[in-house]
């Protein structure tokens, strides 16, 4: 035995386990007829989603692990819904967290704020904060918390109208309020329609369904009395087939004429008048001796230096 070598540990030796009979390592080294490379590597498990695109975990490993989180996942479902059944929110928390107290999750559920739950029928509803069920209140809304500059996200205003947002589309026909819509759907990624037409889809620009609503402005200029009268669609359309290049040579245009833009001439240099140098008179004065001190010494400047003998 060498001294100072060591002995190859257990675990990391090549040799079979006891039982073995050595076919272990040469068994797993060998690959199957028609098996691939990529199919010997260990490949991720295939986990079922639910109908709502998220993972269904089986046994006792779910989403969430504390029956407060999955109550708040039920809330925030609940807020987009606005309206859950018993029987979903109760299916929803086994179907994302099978190890948890449904029953439990839903208790939770049914004391939180703007849950309203009705034993009737068995359905919770989420009360929003703010609530707009008739054309004059969502008029009257709008009109006073929008701004030229600041408007109301169609968002807010869909969580606030239990019936659905569509109102809108008659305030904004009667003139009263302005929607910014956004260039999704039909309009994504293709150019934009000249004034009055179609784009290539075949819709107009403030077409395509309230999906592509953002933002609502209440029109305080016509309000005010300060917005014309809608100019007609005929000379919309006569105004947009007007041709028109997009770069015009002017100095072409000019000189066909037998005429020179202004920028081209160079102006006229101006005489500047330069005033005659001064010249400065030179002065001289005596040099001033400012070691006074030294007289006290006896020791004057003024007069030469004697050395003392």
């Amino acid at each position: 035995m060498h001294p100072g070598k060591r002995k190859t540990p257990s675990w990391a030796s090549t040799s079979p386990q006891p039982g073995t009979n050595g076919r272990a390592s040469s068994v797993s080294s060998v690959k199957q007829e028609g098996e691939t490379e990529g199919e010997s590597k260990r490949s991720k498990p295939n986990i079922p989603t639910g109908a709502d695109g998220r993972p269904i975990y089986s046994a006792s490993h779910g989403m969430y692990r504390d029956v407060r989180t999955a109550a708040l996942d039920l809330f925030h479902q609940l807020k987009r819904a606005a309206t859950m059944s018993y029987h979903d929110a109760y299916f929803r928390v086994q179907e994302t967290s099978p190890g948890l107290d449904a029953t439990a999750a839903l208790e939770l559920l049914k004391g939180m704020d703007r849950v309203d739950f009705k034993e009737i029928n068995n359905v919770f509803m989420y009360i929003p904060d703010l609530t707009l069920n008739t054309l004059p209140e969502l008029r009257s809304h709008i009109r006073i918390h929008s701004t030229p500059t600041s408007g109301i996200p169609v968002k807010t205003l869909r969580e606030a109208m239990p019936n659905g947002i569509n109102p809108l589309g008659e305030l904004e026909a009667k003139g009263e309020v302005l929607i910014m819509r956004g260039l999704t759907g039909h309009f994504k990624d293709i150019p934009l329609p000249r004034l009055g037409r179609k784009n290539l889809n075949g819709y107009l620009i403030n077409e395509g369904g309230n999906g592509r609503w953002k933002t609502v402005f209440w029109d305080h200029e016509r309000e005010k009395g300060l917005a014309g009268k809608r100019v007609d669609d005929e000379f919309i359309f006569s105004w947009a087939d007007v041709p028109m290049a997009e770069t015009d040579d002017v100095t072409k245009l000019l000189a066909e004429q037998e005429l020179t833009a202004s920028s081209a001439i160079p102006a006229p240099t101006k005489l500047t008048h330069v005033a005659p140098v001064k010249k400065k008179k030179k002065t001289t004065r005596a040099l001033k001796i400012t070691n006074t001190h030294m007289k006290e010494q006896g020791i004057d400047f003024s007069k030469d230096y004697e050395k003392p003998s």
